[in-house]
């Protein structure tokens, strides 16, 4: 996946057509869930200033360029924070019964996928 701004932002804006129809709730929902605890930002507009601006001093941030052809970093970088980012959907999504599959998935991946690419 590029890096270029344009590219990430149809990327996230995938990310959350995935979980508006994993979770049945409005895109506008899933986009503001996306931004706050997939990204760590204050909301959805947040995140797009920051890949715009080409700002990855926020780590997650770089997560907008994961899909199923992604550098390997880029999964090892969702592996880390995954239970963190569980923990965000779980606030935000009270009783959604958001696990790891299906925070990968938004991604594109299966958890398969994933965990052979975490393991190497």
């Amino acid at each position: 996946m590029s890096f270029e701004s344009k590219a990430l932002i149809s990327n996230v804006k995938r990310q959350a057509k995935r979980l508006s129809k994993k979770l049945s709730c409005s895109l506008g929902q899933a986009q503001e869930g996306v931004a706050i605890c997939l990204y760590g930002c204050e909301s959805y507009s947040d995140l797009l200033v920051k890949i715009k601006a080409e700002s990855f001093d926020n780590q997650l941030i770089a997560l907008s360029a994961l899909s199923p052809n992604s550098e390997i970093f880029l999964v090892k970088i969702l592996a880390s924070h995954l239970d963190s980012i569980i923990g965000n959907f779980e606030k935000k999504f009270p009783g959604s019964n958001i696990n790891e599959e299906l925070v990968i998935s938004l991604f594109g991946l299966s958890f398969s996928e994933f965990k052979v690419k975490i393991s190497t």
